[in-house]
């Protein structure tokens, strides 16, 4: 009987994990299908649509762009701090740095570096400097800036993995520089083990669609935009030009896959090239302008965050700070309409994240049991793919099943994302525990669970409040999944604040953003104290 009980346990959290990990792919499925009869007439309506090259073109280039720029700029800054003493502190503030949403980054940029920004009022920057409000510049800037602390995540998780550090002895033995020791032996290897991470953050800028609608170019729009108006549309014609519009997004998609195969063959044979020819690296001596790179990073943020203070509290650009009368009067009168949207983003965080989590944890298990590990791409394909084919999957079974709108919608929606990135922090832990510590339990007498609840639990307890907190920043940041399966009637922090920041209520916007901001910095917070009282605590008393 309870052999039968673990069997029946074990088969219903493998359909649970293959139920959330699959539907990403479910939701690409169903946005694949067409929802109407579909003509040639259509497919021409479509390519003869007003600035559609550009918005494709414009929307590929950033997609390529900022993710590899902001991957180089991840090495160099790796590259300077991996074996320096500030490596620990740049780990440490890693996740916090994470917590602050790309929304919150772009806008920050425009209300620090635009015409009537506070740099720009503060210290009168020339007005052909100013950072435009709208445009493509602004947004590749936005989105290369907050994607360098995602990869710096991922490359000190690889570089736990990788034996860098004899890698850079054998260079040195070789004649080369540490500098050079880290491009012609580290640079091919992380390029090839971060292909996920890059595709990933490419992924995520071909279809994000908050960021477009409010720094993005108006004219034309980025193709994420043309695509969720379509895709919002009621008429037969908005639903078939939505489906091709599906269709010729996951052709990017492919489009970037193999432009990230091409990048790393041009950029490693390249590299093998000055390898073998002695030439000088000019890129290896770049590293030094990144030595200072989290002081900058970390100035920034804190800009960012001072600036919505500022402008939350009465500060505007027709006034000096020193003679601006500032007070809470915004933060009073939007209390009672912001107590909705943070309760509901508060449990719809929680919740999504607490099960997200949970079963990334559940399917490391059960991996573990079969002493079979599945590649990651199965288990991260919430991010791999393009957010607003496989929403609008979602969407179309939900009002097909006649699904209501509710919050427990907007979860469900939400745990796809919570779960990928639960998954791709809690990997590297959860396989790098000792098995001699279960062991030597067990030689003790102590049962699976016991040592799993004692000992496995406890030394991941640190991984997993960091996982919790990175999940419910994610969870913060969606607005895509809320706004299409909540239908606009599950209001959050952010649907309220891309809402209003499209109008031109920028005081009101600062309250909103500075709100999203603070609260994943606070759950970190809470995380890294936590963590840093629970680490290495294994206390096992045998009865």
């Amino acid at each position: 009987m309870a052999t039968t009980l673990r069997r029946l346990a074990f088969y219903s959290s493998g359909l649970l994990v293959m139920c959330i990990a699959g539907l990403p792919v479910i939701g690409l499925t169903l946005g694949l299908w067409p929802p109407v009869e579909l003509s040639w007439h259509d497919v021409s309506r479509f390519v003869e649509y007003n600035g559609l090259t550009t918005s494709i073109l414009n929307s590929l280039f950033l997609s390529l762009a900022a993710p590899v720029i902001a991957w180089y700029v991840a090495f160099l800054v790796y590259s300077q701090y991996r074996f320096s003493p500030a490596w620990q502190s740049l780990e440490k503030r890693l996740s916090p740095l994470l917590s602050l949403p790309h929304l919150a980054v772009a806008l920050g940029l425009v209300y620090l570096f635009s015409s009537g920004g506070l740099l720009w009022n503060s210290i009168a920057v020339p007005e052909w400097l100013s950072l435009p409000r709208k445009s493509l510049l602004t947004m590749m800037l936005a989105l290369t800036i907050k994607e360098v602390p995602f990869f710096l995540l991922i490359f000190g998780a690889l570089g736990r993995q990788l034996p860098i550090k004899s890698w850079l002895l054998q260079g040195r033995a070789l004649g080369h520089s540490e500098a050079a020791s880290w491009w012609l032996l580290v640079f091919p290897a992380l390029l090839k083990q971060s292909r996920l991470a890059l595709l990933a953050a490419m992924a995520y800028c071909l279809s994000v669609l908050d960021i477009s609608l409010l720094v993005g170019p108006n004219i034309p729009q980025l193709y994420a935009v043309v695509l969720y108006h379509w895709q919002t549309g009621f008429s037969a014609i908005e639903q078939s030009q939505a489906f091709i519009a599906n269709l010729v997004l996951l052709l990017l998609l492919g489009v970037l896959v193999a432009a990230i195969y091409l990048h790393e063959w041009l950029a490693v044979k390249r590299i093998h090239y000055h390898g073998v020819m002695a030439h000088r690296l000019k890129m290896a001596s770049l590293g030094r302008l990144f030595s200072y790179w989290l002081v900058s990073f970390s100035v920034l943020s804190i800009a960012i965050l001072v600036t919505f203070f500022l402008w939350s509290v009465g500060w505007n650009s027709q006034s000096h700070i020193s003679s601006a009368d500032l007070s809470f009067t915004l933060w009073q009168a939007e209390w009672f309409f912001m107590q909705t949207p943070l309760f509901n983003s508060l449990v719809i965080g929680l919740i999504s994240s607490g099960v997200g989590v949970g079963v990334s944890l559940l399917a490391l298990e059960l991996q573990q049991q079969k002493q079979t590990y599945l590649p990651d791409y199965l288990w991260l394909m919430a991010i791999l793919l393009p957010q607003l084919s496989m929403v609008y999957g979602w969407q179309i079974a939900h009002t097909a099943f006649s699904g209501g709108y509710g919050m427990s919608w907007v979860v469900l929606a939400h745990v796809p994302f919570t779960f990928a990135y639960s998954y791709l922090v809690l990997r590297g832990p959860f396989q790098s525990i000792d098995r001699r510590y279960e062991l030597l339990a067990a030689s003790f007498g102590f049962s699976y669970w016991q040592r799993w609840w004692l000992i496995r639990f406890r030394l991941l307890s640190p991984a997993l409040l960091s996982a919790f907190a990175i999940a419910f920043s994610v969870s913060m940041a969606q607005y895509i999944s809320t706004l299409m399966i909540g239908a606009g009637r599950v209001v959050t922090i952010t649907t309220e604040a891309v809402a209003i920041a499209s109008g031109n209520e920028q005081g009101i916007t600062a309250v909103y953003i500075l709100v999203q901001a603070v609260l994943p910095f606070m759950v970190f917070l809470i995380a890294s104290i936590l963590a840093h009282r629970l680490r290495g605590s294994v206390n096992v008393t045998y009865h």
